[in-house]
């Protein structure tokens, strides 16, 4: 039996690498006389369809560098050769394709719709696009979506509490470039973010109240922001003083190329796709910012943000401070406590709480 593990980790051990929903794809490609040939395979969050299904020699494309990380440690831990993986980002130009293409349908529907755009230019007219989804996350745009970009859309059967939309025939349409950004204002500056970054709508209503209440020190001379989005943080920290060290990441590819583009004005910085903070030296920050999540597509679990509270006191300077913003139900300041010599907060509202934690 194959072995799966999560990247990040997580101290929930109800959350596992798979779900219904890759096993319905499967059994649904093992039913049907498809050509797998030149299989490409989207959101395999895990890597559990592209190990499954290796011997048809997929591409798999990614949005995460924890999905590229998690696909290549459970292809080992299989007993596949990474030689035999083929892994691209989705900013990528992707190569030929087969007329096969399945993936799990993401919870961001703006995620979903940039998948959509760019297979449509690369699937053979006589292709299809294989999309499951559990039932109860099921929504109306999904089709609606769907019929955007595809003459034909069928929904299967529940099987395990999952289904299966199968798209035919791809609309060949001149998609205008900027079909694949969402724009933002804020404070006088007009923002640019691929679809399927992060709150693509508005700012995030918890960083703007971060941003709204966020006081530097004299003595902060370099900074991270962990999970920078679209860069807004990081761009209004540079705005304010010159710093020796500014440092923005995030796990989405999507979040560092936004970032970079709203950034290309500014200098002196740098911006890294990277999901955990095992590179950086110890105490190579005076000031860590983030607004981190506590959730990923419909799964609940704050234990990442909580690993890196304790893995950002390592990169504290001496005195340092972390500065994170969250929603108040999550009570992060019995687990800040934990790490920190000293643990304030900031300000605080019906929703959110700011907390600034002293090395």
């Amino acid at each position: 039996m194959k072995k799966y593990v999560r990247l990040p980790n997580t101290n929930d051990h109800s959350l596992k690498a798979w779900s219904a929903v890759d096993e319905h794809i499967q059994k649904h490609l093992e039913e049907a006389e498809y050509n797998l040939t030149n299989l490409s395979i989207f959101h395999d969050r895990f890597g559990y369809l592209t190990c499954n299904l290796i011997a048809h020699k997929p591409i798999t494309i990614t949005y995460l560098e924890s999905q590229k990380q998690s696909i290549s440690r459970n292809a080992s831990t299989n007993w596949i050769s990474l030689d035999d993986l083929n892994i691209i980002s989705i900013l990528e130009d992707i190569p030929s394709i087969g007329s096969v293409s399945i993936m799990k349908v993401p919870k961001s529907l703006d995620l979903f719709r940039l998948y959509l755009i760019k297979l449509i230019d690369i699937l053979p007219l006589d292709g299809v696009v294989i999309a499951g989804f559990m039932t109860r996350h099921f929504t109306k745009a999904m089709l609606e979506i769907a019929a955007e970009y595809f003459d034909l859309v069928e929904q299967s059967m529940a099987w395990k509490k999952s289904r299966i939309l199968t798209l035919y025939n791809p609309k060949k349409s001149n998609n205008s470039p900027s079909e694949i950004f969402n724009s933002i204002d804020y404070n006088e500056y007009n923002y640019r973010q691929y679809l399927g970054v992060f709150s693509a709508n508005h700012i995030d209503y918890g960083t703007q109240f971060l941003l709204e209440h966020m006081d530097l020190r004299d003595s902060e001379n370099s900074f991270l922001d962990i999970g920078c989005g679209n860069g807004i943080i990081g761009k209004l920290l540079i705005g304010q003083r010159k710093w020796n060290a500014a440092v923005m990441i995030d796990d989405s590819y999507l979040a560092i190329a936004s970032t970079e583009m709203n950034l290309s004005e500014s200098e002196g910085f740098k911006v890294i796709a990277q999901y955990n903070l095992d590179s950086f030296e110890k105490e190579q920050f005076d000031l860590v910012i983030t607004n981190p999540p506590f959730h990923f597509e419909y799964e609940v679990d704050p234990s990442i943000a909580i690993q890196l509270m304790s893995d950002t006191h390592r990169i504290l300077s001496n005195r340092g401070r972390l500065v994170i913003v969250a929603n108040r139900h999550l009570n992060y300041k019995s687990q800040l406590s934990k790490y920190y010599s000293e643990v304030n907060i900031i300000n605080e509202n019906y929703k959110f709480i700011i907390y600034e934690a002293l090395k």
